[in-house]
């Protein structure tokens, strides 16, 4: 089969969910109300394929002037004038009305001045309305554009006029069954928050990734679009998993090794799970530390805690986490969760994955995803997925920390997350009231392809020092050992009866 010829838009992200670009000579329509995004888009397409592809091309404006569009394109990083002046673009500032006209001639000046630059791309701001006309009319107006451009082979961008296009609308536009390819922007609003999203309707002549994929225009770059969470990667991503059954990866906190079989496997998803102050993020730091003792690379992302309290936390426990970092091999990333906007965080994450590739991953915290997305949807349960398909491709033993709000007792390990089957080793953290002391349990409740006694455990966090695992048997002298008692993970956990006093 020949090579498809397809024109790369050069926009980051939006080639990934054409699979690879637009036909060449397709007539793209671009719909969205007013603020969506579609000038930016349209002239990003023409600017990427004359500075980047050699693909010299054309813009043409109704409303914006060129003096303003090269004024936003500056401030986007694009020297529009440069590419004017190498004769690699044209901004023509006309009105519908001369537009119409220009391409019902044969001897259209427009075209003209497209055949002078040798132009391959042309963006069309805001193309004549079918709103208010009749159907017919509106099509054979089309059909006229569409015939102009074609005649020339060129790939056009036509931005519809925001008052033909409502998001609420049920009847498709005219326009739409003639344009080649169809996509729609939208401004969404998310808890207050608005969030911009891209939609390939349609795309004759070749295969697309479908649904809604969040955009962000972004100064000094221009569009970035984050594929949804939900769309497909490549097939080496679903068919990962832990393979290698001999690595074990260390934990870095003392007892704990010999609990978990000597090591989490690559490839895993460990859960630590327990209320807040049970050490969890402790845990985490000592496991990214015991990395860098390795010289095993580990990427800590943190939603609960910026990266200088992260650094302040470690000191505490007598990590130097500044060291660790200044030495390339930890990688600490903080991303607020007051606006998450989960495809382009799940793309920042997959990019460091890319470039960082680290042995260990630690999330602190998964139940911060939770609030932000809700754990009663599908949103938090695609996203997970998508999260551990990508460290299971990548060969990661990767560790989650959730807040499990079950101060005494545990009714279930997750609460309402509802994710123990995507996991493959669980730990949980839990009080436990011996007299008038709360003290610290752990219990190895689930290791998938491993042996697990799931007995409780003391543990203990010491100041400068970090956390340990008690062993089982106690001397006499000390406190009475956790082996005493039965039903620990229990609100009230009764004494051994065949136990003696120390």
């Amino acid at each position: 089969m020949a090579d498809r010829d397809v024109v790369k838009t050069g926009i980051t992200g939006l080639d990934s969910i054409l699979l690879d670009g637009i036909p060449r000579g397709n007539l793209c329509l671009l719909e969205g109300a007013i603020g969506t995004g579609k000038t930016t888009l349209g002239a990003e397409f023409v600017y990427r394929g004359a500075s980047q592809f050699d693909e010299p091309g054309i813009i043409v404006l109704f409303e914006v002037s060129p003096d303003r569009l090269i004024r936003d394109a500056a401030r986007l990083g694009w020297d529009l004038p440069a590419l004017e002046r190498a004769n690699k673009l044209k901004i023509i500032f006309t009105t519908r009305q001369v537009f119409g006209q220009e391409l019902q001639q044969a001897d259209s000046l427009l075209l003209e001045e497209a055949a002078k630059i040798r132009a391959r791309r042309i963006f069309v701001d805001g193309v004549p309305s079918s709103t208010g006309t009749k159907v017919v009319e509106a099509r054979d107006a089309f059909h006229i554009l569409a015939e102009g451009l074609q005649r020339e082979n060129l790939t056009a961008v036509l931005a519809m006029d925001p008052t033909a296009y409502s998001d609420e609308a049920t009847q498709a536009l005219p326009e739409e069954s003639i344009a080649d390819t169809v996509i729609r922007l939208r401004m969404e609003e998310v808890t207050r928050a608005t969030v911009r999203s891209i939609e390939i309707i349609k795309s004759r002549g070749h295969d697309f990734q479908m649904g809604r994929h969040t955009f962000k225009i972004v100064d000094g770059r221009g569009l970035e679009v984050y594929r949804r969470v939900q769309a497909p990667r490549k097939s080496s991503r679903d068919e990962a998993g832990a393979f290698d059954l001999t690595t074990r990866v260390t934990t870095g906190v003392p007892g704990l090794d010999e609990l978990v079989n000597g090591g989490y496997l690559l490839g895993s998803t460990t859960v630590v799970a327990g209320i807040s102050g049970v050490g969890k993020s402790v845990m985490g730091l000592m496991y990214v530390a015991e990395g860098a003792r390795l010289g095993e690379r580990s990427l800590m992302l943190s939603l609960d805690e910026p990266v200088p309290q992260v650094i302040r936390n470690a000191k505490s426990i007598g990590i130097d986490l500044q060291a660790h970092i200044d030495s390339g091999l930890v990688r600490v990333q903080y991303d607020s969760p007051q606006e998450l906007e989960i495809d382009r965080h799940f793309h920042d994450v997959e990019q460091l994955m890319e470039t960082f590739k680290p042995k260990r991953v630690l999330f602190d915290s998964l139940s911060t995803y939770g609030s932000n997305l809700g754990t009663q949807g599908r949103m938090f349960r695609d996203f997970f997925h998508a999260l551990v398909a990508l460290m299971k491709e990548c060969q990661t033993a990767t560790v989650y920390n959730h807040e499990n709000p079950e101060m005494l007792g545990m009714a279930s390990m997750m609460g309402d997350f509802a994710m123990s089957s995507l996991v493959d080793n669980i730990l949980l953290m839990n009080w436990i009231e011996l007299g008038d002391a709360f003290r610290l349990g752990l219990t190895v409740a689930k290791m998938r392809a491993n042996p697990n006694k799931r007995a409780t455990h003391e543990c203990e966090v010491t100041n400068g020092q970090g956390m340990r695992v008690l062993p089982r048997q106690i001397p006499p002298a000390m406190t009475r050992p956790f082996s005493s008692y039965l039903n620990l993970i229990s609100r009230n956990p009764p004494r051994h009866p065949g136990s003696s006093e120390p």
